[in-house]
Protein backbone atom coordinates (compact mmCIF):
# COMPACT_ATOMS: atom_id res chain seq x y z
CA UNK A 1 0.00 0.00 0.00
CA UNK A 2 2.95 2.59 0.70
CA UNK A 3 4.59 1.78 -2.32
CA UNK A 4 1.47 2.77 -4.62
CA UNK A 5 0.80 5.63 -2.41
CA UNK A 6 3.99 7.07 -3.44
CA UNK A 7 2.81 7.77 -7.49
CA UNK A 8 -0.23 8.64 -6.37
CA UNK A 9 0.61 11.68 -4.02
CA UNK A 10 3.25 12.67 -6.75
CA UNK A 11 0.05 12.65 -9.29
CA UNK A 12 -1.80 15.09 -7.39
CA UNK A 13 1.08 17.22 -6.93
CA UNK A 14 1.34 17.49 -10.45
CA UNK A 15 -2.43 18.47 -10.89
CA UNK A 16 -2.12 20.86 -7.97
CA UNK A 17 0.60 22.80 -9.66
CA UNK A 18 -0.21 26.65 -10.28
CA UNK A 19 -1.31 27.36 -13.87
CA UNK A 20 1.23 30.12 -15.21
CA UNK A 21 -0.58 33.69 -14.94
CA UNK A 22 -1.10 35.81 -17.90
CA UNK A 23 1.50 37.93 -19.43
CA UNK A 24 1.21 41.74 -17.84
CA UNK A 25 -0.08 44.12 -20.51
CA UNK A 26 0.83 46.85 -18.63
CA UNK A 27 2.92 49.47 -20.37
CA UNK A 28 3.23 51.89 -16.82
CA UNK A 29 1.24 53.00 -13.78
CA UNK A 30 1.22 56.44 -12.27
CA UNK A 31 -0.08 55.90 -8.57
CA UNK A 32 -2.14 53.24 -7.20
CA UNK A 33 -5.77 52.91 -7.44
CA UNK A 34 -6.77 52.15 -4.00
CA UNK A 35 -9.29 55.96 -3.76
CA UNK A 36 -6.22 57.97 -2.41
CA UNK A 37 -4.57 60.67 -3.28
CA UNK A 38 -1.94 60.62 -0.92
CA UNK A 39 1.15 59.17 -2.77
CA UNK A 40 1.15 62.11 -4.83
CA UNK A 41 2.83 65.67 -4.52
CA UNK A 42 1.16 68.23 -2.46
CA UNK A 43 0.75 72.00 -3.72
CA UNK A 44 0.88 73.08 -7.26
CA UNK A 45 3.15 72.99 -10.33
CA UNK A 46 5.33 76.33 -10.84
CA UNK A 47 6.48 75.29 -14.83
CA UNK A 48 5.81 73.12 -18.01
CA UNK A 49 4.94 70.06 -16.40
CA UNK A 50 6.15 66.24 -17.83
CA UNK A 51 6.30 63.12 -15.89
CA UNK A 52 8.48 60.58 -17.33
CA UNK A 53 6.82 57.06 -16.62
CA UNK A 54 9.70 54.70 -14.80
CA UNK A 55 11.96 56.91 -14.56
CA UNK A 56 9.98 59.69 -12.21
CA UNK A 57 8.65 59.10 -8.74
CA UNK A 58 5.15 60.03 -8.27
CA UNK A 59 5.54 61.30 -4.46
CA UNK A 60 7.55 64.55 -5.99
CA UNK A 61 7.06 64.38 -9.82
CA UNK A 62 3.02 64.24 -9.73
CA UNK A 63 0.97 66.52 -8.42
CA UNK A 64 -2.88 65.51 -6.40
CA UNK A 65 -4.60 68.83 -7.13
CA UNK A 66 -6.00 69.94 -10.68
CA UNK A 67 -8.05 72.74 -11.29
CA UNK A 68 -10.15 73.18 -14.30
CA UNK A 69 -8.68 75.08 -17.58
CA UNK A 70 -10.68 78.13 -18.24
CA UNK A 71 -11.56 79.27 -22.01
CA UNK A 72 -10.43 82.90 -22.68
CA UNK A 73 -8.31 83.36 -19.94
CA UNK A 74 -4.75 83.34 -19.43
CA UNK A 75 -3.20 79.85 -18.91
CA UNK A 76 -1.26 79.29 -15.27
CA UNK A 77 0.64 76.31 -14.86
CA UNK A 78 -1.34 74.24 -12.35
CA UNK A 79 -4.58 74.01 -14.81
CA UNK A 80 -2.14 73.45 -17.78
CA UNK A 81 -1.94 69.69 -19.48
CA UNK A 82 0.64 67.43 -17.71
CA UNK A 83 2.28 65.57 -20.18
CA UNK A 84 3.55 61.68 -19.00
CA UNK A 85 6.11 60.34 -21.44
CA UNK A 86 7.17 56.87 -21.92
CA UNK A 87 9.09 54.59 -24.66
CA UNK A 88 8.17 51.65 -27.03
CA UNK A 89 10.87 49.91 -28.10
CA UNK A 90 9.47 47.96 -30.79
CA UNK A 91 6.38 47.87 -32.69
CA UNK A 92 3.24 49.30 -30.83
CA UNK A 93 0.61 46.63 -30.07
CA UNK A 94 -2.62 46.75 -32.32
CA UNK A 95 -4.72 48.36 -29.24
CA UNK A 96 -4.38 50.28 -26.03
CA UNK A 97 -6.39 51.23 -23.15
CA UNK A 98 -6.29 54.34 -20.96
CA UNK A 99 -7.19 54.38 -17.33
CA UNK A 100 -7.53 57.33 -15.57
CA UNK A 101 -9.16 57.27 -11.68
CA UNK A 102 -10.19 60.57 -10.07
CA UNK A 103 -11.45 62.00 -6.81
CA UNK A 104 -14.20 64.49 -6.57
CA UNK A 105 -14.08 66.62 -3.59
CA UNK A 106 -15.10 69.62 -4.28
CA UNK A 107 -18.49 71.28 -5.44
CA UNK A 108 -18.16 71.16 -8.84
CA UNK A 109 -17.18 68.33 -11.81
CA UNK A 110 -15.16 69.20 -14.70
CA UNK A 111 -14.80 66.86 -17.84
CA UNK A 112 -11.01 65.08 -18.67
CA UNK A 113 -9.39 65.83 -21.50
CA UNK A 114 -6.77 63.34 -23.15
CA UNK A 115 -4.16 63.93 -25.53
CA UNK A 116 -2.45 61.09 -26.85
CA UNK A 117 0.30 62.47 -29.42
CA UNK A 118 -1.17 65.40 -29.82
CA UNK A 119 -4.49 64.00 -30.63
CA UNK A 120 -7.45 65.17 -28.63
CA UNK A 121 -10.42 63.98 -27.07
CA UNK A 122 -12.61 65.01 -24.05
CA UNK A 123 -14.31 62.73 -21.68
CA UNK A 124 -17.69 62.98 -19.05
CA UNK A 125 -17.18 62.17 -15.82
CA UNK A 126 -19.48 59.82 -13.98
CA UNK A 127 -18.54 59.82 -10.50
CA UNK A 128 -19.64 57.40 -7.71
CA UNK A 129 -19.90 57.94 -4.48
CA UNK A 130 -17.25 56.68 -2.22
CA UNK A 131 -17.78 55.79 1.68
CA UNK A 132 -14.19 54.30 1.90
CA UNK A 133 -12.61 57.54 2.99
CA UNK A 134 -9.48 57.84 1.08
CA UNK A 135 -8.82 61.04 1.46
CA UNK A 136 -9.24 63.16 4.99
CA UNK A 137 -11.60 65.03 2.86
CA UNK A 138 -13.91 62.42 2.54
CA UNK A 139 -14.95 62.72 6.32
CA UNK A 140 -16.42 66.38 6.00
CA UNK A 141 -17.53 66.49 2.43
CA UNK A 142 -20.74 64.31 1.91
CA UNK A 143 -20.41 64.26 -1.84
CA UNK A 144 -17.03 62.75 -2.10
CA UNK A 145 -17.26 60.82 -5.18
CA UNK A 146 -14.33 59.01 -7.31
CA UNK A 147 -15.07 58.20 -11.33
CA UNK A 148 -13.16 56.51 -13.47
CA UNK A 149 -12.65 57.15 -17.91
CA UNK A 150 -11.54 54.10 -19.77
CA UNK A 151 -10.03 55.58 -23.10
CA UNK A 152 -9.64 52.67 -25.60
CA UNK A 153 -7.44 53.96 -28.82
CA UNK A 154 -5.66 52.13 -31.48
CA UNK A 155 -2.19 51.44 -31.49
CA UNK A 156 -1.61 53.22 -34.62
CA UNK A 157 -1.67 56.51 -32.66
CA UNK A 158 1.81 55.31 -30.78
CA UNK A 159 5.38 55.20 -32.38
CA UNK A 160 8.53 53.15 -32.02
CA UNK A 161 9.85 55.54 -29.57
CA UNK A 162 9.24 58.15 -27.37
CA UNK A 163 5.37 58.62 -26.72
CA UNK A 164 3.48 61.44 -24.63
CA UNK A 165 0.05 60.95 -22.87
CA UNK A 166 -1.10 64.83 -21.34
CA UNK A 167 -4.09 65.28 -19.06
CA UNK A 168 -6.03 68.50 -17.92
CA UNK A 169 -8.90 69.02 -16.29
CA UNK A 170 -11.17 71.28 -18.41
CA UNK A 171 -14.93 72.63 -18.08
CA UNK A 172 -17.89 70.33 -19.01
CA UNK A 173 -20.53 72.76 -20.61
CA UNK A 174 -20.22 75.74 -22.47
CA UNK A 175 -20.30 78.48 -19.32
CA UNK A 176 -17.65 77.89 -16.55
CA UNK A 177 -18.90 76.65 -13.23
CA UNK A 178 -16.74 77.75 -10.08
CA UNK A 179 -15.01 75.51 -8.00
CA UNK A 180 -14.39 72.92 -10.82
CA UNK A 181 -11.48 70.48 -9.96
CA UNK A 182 -10.20 67.17 -9.28
CA UNK A 183 -7.55 64.88 -7.47
CA UNK A 184 -5.87 61.82 -9.09
CA UNK A 185 -5.98 58.32 -7.92
CA UNK A 186 -3.73 56.46 -10.49
CA UNK A 187 -3.46 56.41 -14.37
CA UNK A 188 -2.46 53.65 -16.14
CA UNK A 189 -1.70 52.12 -19.78
CA UNK A 190 -1.79 49.19 -20.57
CA UNK A 191 -2.33 46.48 -23.97
CA UNK A 192 -6.14 45.63 -25.05
CA UNK A 193 -8.30 44.35 -27.50
CA UNK A 194 -9.10 45.86 -31.02
CA UNK A 195 -11.53 48.73 -30.89
CA UNK A 196 -14.67 48.75 -32.68
CA UNK A 197 -14.27 50.62 -35.98
CA UNK A 198 -17.47 52.83 -34.62
CA UNK A 199 -17.06 53.35 -31.03
CA UNK A 200 -19.49 52.92 -28.67
CA UNK A 201 -22.33 54.29 -26.98
CA UNK A 202 -23.94 54.15 -23.06
CA UNK A 203 -26.97 55.47 -22.28
CA UNK A 204 -27.66 56.95 -18.05
CA UNK A 205 -31.53 58.02 -17.23
CA UNK A 206 -31.10 61.39 -15.09
CA UNK A 207 -33.37 62.93 -12.58
CA UNK A 208 -34.44 65.68 -14.81
CA UNK A 209 -37.85 65.33 -15.97
CA UNK A 210 -40.32 67.73 -18.71
CA UNK A 211 -43.85 68.06 -18.90
CA UNK A 212 -45.47 67.49 -22.11
CA UNK A 213 -49.26 67.62 -22.42
CA UNK A 214 -50.55 64.94 -19.74
CA UNK A 215 -47.19 62.98 -19.81
CA UNK A 216 -43.57 63.17 -17.99
CA UNK A 217 -40.65 62.61 -20.31
CA UNK A 218 -37.47 61.71 -18.32
CA UNK A 219 -33.99 62.87 -19.50
CA UNK A 220 -32.12 60.24 -20.76
CA UNK A 221 -28.32 61.40 -21.65
CA UNK A 222 -26.44 59.31 -24.37
CA UNK A 223 -22.66 58.42 -24.32
CA UNK A 224 -20.48 58.59 -27.61
CA UNK A 225 -17.28 57.42 -28.08
CA UNK A 226 -15.84 57.48 -31.63
CA UNK A 227 -12.13 57.59 -32.19
CA UNK A 228 -12.16 59.26 -35.11
CA UNK A 229 -13.48 62.75 -36.41
CA UNK A 230 -17.05 61.98 -36.81
CA UNK A 231 -17.54 63.21 -40.76
CA UNK A 232 -21.64 61.90 -40.78
CA UNK A 233 -23.65 59.25 -38.37
CA UNK A 234 -25.55 59.27 -35.94
CA UNK A 235 -27.25 57.64 -32.58
CA UNK A 236 -30.33 55.81 -32.08
CA UNK A 237 -32.32 54.76 -28.42
CA UNK A 238 -34.80 52.53 -28.80
CA UNK A 239 -36.97 51.56 -25.48
CA UNK A 240 -38.18 48.01 -25.84
CA UNK A 241 -41.38 48.59 -24.78
CA UNK A 242 -42.12 51.71 -26.76
CA UNK A 243 -43.17 51.74 -30.30
CA UNK A 244 -41.07 54.72 -31.74
CA UNK A 245 -37.17 55.17 -31.37
CA UNK A 246 -35.22 58.29 -31.06
CA UNK A 247 -32.62 59.26 -33.40
CA UNK A 248 -30.37 62.13 -33.90
CA UNK A 249 -27.20 62.98 -35.85
CA UNK A 250 -23.95 62.94 -33.68
CA UNK A 251 -21.66 65.83 -32.52
CA UNK A 252 -18.03 66.24 -32.06
CA UNK A 253 -19.03 66.05 -28.27
CA UNK A 254 -19.19 63.00 -25.70
CA UNK A 255 -23.34 63.49 -24.59
CA UNK A 256 -26.37 63.30 -26.72
CA UNK A 257 -29.88 64.04 -24.77
CA UNK A 258 -32.65 62.29 -25.69
CA UNK A 259 -36.24 62.51 -24.28
CA UNK A 260 -38.26 59.44 -22.92
CA UNK A 261 -41.41 57.58 -21.98
CA UNK A 262 -40.89 55.01 -19.10
CA UNK A 263 -44.16 52.58 -18.80
CA UNK A 264 -44.86 52.21 -14.97
CA UNK A 265 -45.97 48.38 -16.23
CA UNK A 266 -42.03 47.91 -17.15
CA UNK A 267 -39.56 49.88 -14.38
CA UNK A 268 -36.78 48.41 -15.96
CA UNK A 269 -36.85 48.44 -19.73
CA UNK A 270 -34.48 47.36 -21.77
CA UNK A 271 -32.69 49.66 -24.22
CA UNK A 272 -30.73 49.37 -27.96
CA UNK A 273 -28.33 51.43 -28.87
CA UNK A 274 -27.41 52.02 -32.58
CA UNK A 275 -24.23 54.07 -33.43
CA UNK A 276 -23.59 54.81 -37.18
CA UNK A 277 -20.41 56.80 -37.59
CA UNK A 278 -18.63 57.53 -40.70
CA UNK A 279 -20.86 54.36 -42.22
CA UNK A 280 -19.64 52.00 -39.82
CA UNK A 281 -22.10 50.42 -37.45
CA UNK A 282 -22.05 49.36 -33.82
CA UNK A 283 -24.53 47.98 -31.65
CA UNK A 284 -24.93 47.65 -28.14
CA UNK A 285 -27.79 46.75 -25.39
CA UNK A 286 -28.47 48.05 -22.30
CA UNK A 287 -30.63 47.32 -19.04
CA UNK A 288 -32.11 51.14 -18.10
CA UNK A 289 -33.16 51.94 -14.34
CA UNK A 290 -35.07 55.20 -14.61
CA UNK A 291 -34.36 57.53 -12.11
CA UNK A 292 -36.87 58.79 -9.02
CA UNK A 293 -38.89 62.00 -9.48
CA UNK A 294 -37.65 64.37 -6.63
CA UNK A 295 -40.12 66.91 -4.87
CA UNK A 296 -38.49 70.26 -4.48
CA UNK A 297 -39.40 72.78 -1.34
CA UNK A 298 -37.77 76.05 -1.78
CA UNK A 299 -37.90 78.28 1.96
CA UNK A 300 -36.92 82.04 1.48
CA UNK A 301 -34.99 82.92 4.35
CA UNK A 302 -32.97 85.95 5.43
CA UNK A 303 -30.62 85.79 8.49
CA UNK A 304 -28.94 88.65 9.94
CA UNK A 305 -26.13 89.16 12.77
CA UNK A 306 -26.65 91.95 14.97
CA UNK A 307 -23.56 91.77 16.24
CA UNK A 308 -21.80 92.00 12.65
CA UNK A 309 -24.05 94.71 11.66
CA UNK A 310 -24.93 96.98 14.99
CA UNK A 311 -22.63 100.30 14.93
CA UNK A 312 -21.11 99.91 18.02
CA UNK A 313 -22.12 102.42 20.93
Amino acid sequence: MRVKAVPLALALMTSLAPLAEPADKTVWTVGVFDGSSCEFAGGEPHGAFNFVAGQDQPRTAWYAFAPVAWSGKPAYPTSAPRSIDFSIAGRPEPAYRLKVSLLIEHSSVPALRVGINGGLGMFCLHPRLDYNMGDMVAAFYSAYARPEVEVDFPGSQLKTGTNSVSLQAVPAGDKGVPDAEFEYDAIELHQADPVPTAGSAHAEPTTFFQKHGASVDERVDVFVRHGQRPRSGRVELVIATLSASRSTPIRSSEKTVFLSRFPSSHPVPKAHLTLVVNGHTAHAQETLQPQKKWTLFLVPHVHLDVGYTALSP
